[in-house]
């Protein structure tokens, strides 16, 4: 194959699918070719095949599915699955009742299925025992009334499997315990297999948030079979795997920079990583449902989402912070702040003090340049802080926990290959606590500060 032909490869005629003949695309975030149409994934090189996203559920129900029904919302737009023996009154997602009964219309076949072990009375006991661990949260979060409605759902998740390559690059550093410090640049390969990685299916529902109640235990993964359906609600996937290819493929780059700092935190004392590309093969996915308690709160008109992991019964949500709390945070964020500028303006009155000779009035002198400095900073620190009191009150929510790492889905079973090729970059030395590059290796001395200066002037 030529130059041309290599071209020829990526240009607007000829990027066709091998297996469909349908335009391919590439997507940066997996390094790979990919078909939406049928969801091969190609090299880019060769187009040869390295991975195969299938879709589901596209063809019309069958007499197998006739024991199961859907729920339409005339309002959110939300599609539920359950058996002809369990009812919805209301929407769990927008509240509203508007709920249509029909036949099921397509295909609702998952792979794989976690029954649910948490009931609704453990869910709310474990959510109200997680909210007790946040500061301020409105009373009517816990509210008996308000969980009530929470509702029993089986999530659709894609768990995808892959051969991953990434690229990472960065800095590292190593204290030579002599007040020096040798620099490198980070340069790695590494290659690792991740297995059952998942990926919540649902638009209507926060992928941060199922991330907070991951993992599940997959030892209690059977085969789907409706049997488990009845009493729950199972949520039918609106997200295919083809369609979240940059949040899989952003999910495993972090994975292979967490790598890179487990295996060098034995070399670095200091190490600062980042993903400088990667691709990855072998794609896979099973289509499976997994336990969630779910509830939609609306609170002063906004939506917060709550959840309970139906398997483990981990509990996590998006919440607010009463505003008593907030203001008491920000009564905090003043006094925080305020022994700073009393310290800052103190210092400035004393260098203004300093010009009197007769050192009897120095005292006056200074009390006067503390107030009129005091008043004068009032106009930078006003703004100051209300510019902080405004941060403060917009991200007054309760912290949700983050997604587990990848020691939950790395296949320990396989090799991990990791392609080392670090270099020396120069040597530093530490000067007050901080780093200060010097390549002459001549060490800086330390300098006198202006606040040094004033005390010696005045204690002389």
């Amino acid at each position: 194959m030529n130059w041309n032909d290599d071209v020829d490869i990526f240009s607007a005629n000829s990027a066709k699918c091998p297996g469909c003949g349908s335009n391919i695309f590439f997507n940066e975030k997996i390094g790979r070719l990919v078909c939406s149409f049928c969801g091969g994934i190609f090299t880019p090189e060769t187009l040869e095949p390295t991975g195969y996203i299938e879709k589901r559920d596209i063809d019309e129900a069958g007499e197998e599915e006739n024991n199961k029904q859907e729920f339409v919302c005339d309002t959110c737009g939300a599609t539920l699955v359950t058996d002809y023996n369990t009812s919805a009154t209301f929407c769990a997602f927008c509240g509203s009742p508007s709920l249509l009964g029909r036949r099921l219309t397509k295909q609702f076949r998952p792979d794989l299925i976690i029954p649910f072990k948490v009931s609704k009375e453990q869910a709310i006991k474990n959510y109200r025992a997680w909210v007790a661990t946040q500061r301020g949260v409105p009373k009517a979060f816990t509210e008996s009334a308000t969980l009530e409605k929470i509702t029993g759902f089986y999530i659709p998740f894609w768990m995808i499997d892959a051969d991953c390559t990434t690229l990472v690059g960065g800095t590292g550093q190593i204290d030579n315990g002599d007040n020096t410090i040798a620099n490198f640049f980070i340069d790695r390969t590494i290659r690792f297999h991740v297995t059952k990685v998942p990926f919540d299916g649902c638009k209507k529902i926060s992928d941060i948030l199922m991330e907070a109640i991951e993992p599940f235990d997959y030892k209690d993964l059977v085969p789907y079979n409706d049997l488990y359906l009845p009493g729950f609600y199972a949520q039918r996937y609106d997200k295919s795997a083809i369609d979240m290819l940059d949040v899989i493929g952003i999910r495993l780059d972090s994975y292979a920079e967490n790598l890179v700092k487990q295996f060098s935190a034995s070399e670095y004392d200091k190490i600062t990583t980042s993903s400088a590309g990667s691709f990855a093969d072998n794609f896979s996915q099973l289509y499976a449902l997994l336990p969630v308690w779910f509830l939609n709160i609306k609170y002063e008109d906004k939506t917060y989402s709550i959840a309970v992991n139906g398997q483990t019964g981990e509990a996590s949500g998006s919440l607010p912070i009463s505003k008593a709390q907030v203001n008491a945070n920000v009564v905090k964020e003043v006094f925080r702040w305020l022994p700073l500028y009393l310290c800052v303006t103190a210092v400035v009155a004393a260098l203004f003090a300093l010009v009197s000779i007769d050192r009897g009035i120095y005292l006056q002198l200074f009390l006067m340049m503390f107030g009129m400095t005091s008043l004068a900073g009032l106009t930078v620190f006003i703004p100051f802080i209300r510019k902080k009191v405004r941060f403060l009150k917009f991200n007054q929510t309760v912290t949700i926990d983050k997604a587990p790492g990848v020691e939950e889905y790395i296949d320990y079973s396989g090799k991990i290959d990791m392609e080392k090729k670090d270099l020396f970059s120069h040597i530093s030395i530490k000067v007050e606590g901080s780093d200060q590059e010097d390549r002459s290796m001549f060490r800086l001395k330390k300098r006198t500060t202006l606040l040094e200066l004033i005390l010696r002037q005045f204690f002389k």
